[in-house]
């Protein structure tokens, strides 16, 4: 899968020039005004800030393909795991097996302990 490709941001920088522009005229403001300054002070600090988030923050398409590569995992999963299902089920069941009964698993139990405490004091 190719990542599809990167859209520019819109750039709002002419908007926002535009609309100081009105502003100080509507209001009469000088260029060398104190206000515009801090207006120019806000625009540093918001392109610094934008920045940062670019830079820490991936893109939704990065998100979206993730997402794309884990639910085609999950799909191939579910589709293995149908199968062994499938497969397990028409195993024949095993009629011949013998079990250990729970006396006979006690005994052998007891027999272990006593032959490890034989195995301990003839070799210290």
């Amino acid at each position: 899968m190719s990542p599809p490709p990167k859209e520019k941001p819109p750039d709002f920088d002419e908007e926002f020039v535009q609309a100081v522009t009105q502003w100080r005229e509507k209001h009469k403001l000088r260029e060398d005004d104190a206000t515009l300054l801090l207006v120019d002070l806000f625009r540093l600090h918001q392109k610094h800030w934008d920045a940062i988030r670019s830079r820490e923050m991936p893109s939704f398409n990065q998100y979206r393909s993730d997402i794309a590569e884990l639910t085609q995992a999950a799909r191939t999963f579910q589709q293995k795991a149908a199968a062994l299902i499938k497969l397990l089920k028409n195993q024949p069941p095993v009629h011949g097996m013998v079990t250990v009964t729970r006396t006979a698993a006690i005994f052998a139990a007891l027999a272990c302990l006593l032959a490890g405490y034989l195995i301990r004091v003839v070799w210290p």
